[in-house]
């Protein structure tokens, strides 16, 4: 059973789901919670027979301000804690912390086996159930939208970190550098979902939008595809206000 907390809500709940998709058992306390002085998450892991603690500090989002403020120490403190629990063997850590910074340093003395992954910026793929929507349909992605993105990388590389992390996978004792690659731009990105995706400038992109074809734009951390319908029961995207709210006090 992996416990996972975060200061990042809508991170967290994305991480949630991915695990859920993949059938890792986990549980998520939330990070007031987990720093309690009663009920935390030492308590939380001794109550859950977790094995493995899993921290999703604030990360750097494609096209936004880096991440404010920074990452909390006590909610670091108590996921060190918590690896004390019986049966508790592991820690994961998601961050952007630079080389140097304390808590890298405080979670490399404590001796507990530990991976921590710090991903370059990152991005989704709006509306949801686009992937299902476009296999074998032509996308077309203006030069721009792909250039814009080339330094981030999806939700999902981060989720696949993590997936092989928890699945021991990956080495322990290490921090790794999820970075952008060919594999994460965006035509690789629908390439994998199914669709065909096609570099379009000027002219033929804006062509390709008055016929309703399905065309990429850049929309903050989001790589929309405008010009796609996807399935009716599709949950609507929910916004970073109403997770928080979601997420309680």
């Amino acid at each position: 059973m992996l416990l996972i907390t975060g200061e990042d809500p809508v991170l967290t709940e994305q991480v949630c789901d991915g695990l859920s998709q993949r059938g890792i058992a986990h549980s998520r306390v939330d990070a007031a919670h987990a720093t309690a002085e009663r009920g935390n998450l030492f308590q939380a892991a001794l109550d859950a027979r977790a094995t493995g603690i899993a921290v999703i500090e604030p990360v750097a989002w494609r096209g936004a301000a880096p991440p404010s403020p920074s990452p909390s120490a006590d909610l670091l403190a108590a996921a060190l804690s918590a690896t004390r629990a019986p049966g508790v063997t592991s820690l994961l850590v998601v961050t952007s912390r630079p080389d140097g910074d304390e808590g890298l340093r405080r979670i490399q003395r404590d001796g507990v086996p530990y991976i921590v992954l710090r991903p370059a910026p990152l991005f989704r793929v709006l509306p949801l159930g686009a992937e299902r929507a476009l296999r074998d349909r032509r996308v077309l992605i203006p030069p721009d939208v792909a250039d814009a993105f080339k330094d981030a990388i999806p939700v999902e590389a981060l989720l696949a970190e993590i997936a092989r992390a928890v699945a021991g996978e990956t080495a322990q004792g290490k921090i790794i550098d999820v970075a952008a690659s060919t594999e994460s731009s965006v035509l690789e990105v629908l390439a994998r979902a199914g669709a065909r995706p096609e570099l379009a400038r000027g002219l033929r992109s804006r062509i390709g939008r008055w016929f309703g074809q399905a065309i990429a734009r850049a929309d903050g951390a989001d790589l929309r595809i405008d010009g796609v319908t996807t399935d009716a029961g599709e949950a609507p995207q929910r916004t970073p206000a109403e997770v928080l709210t979601a997420a309680g006090p």
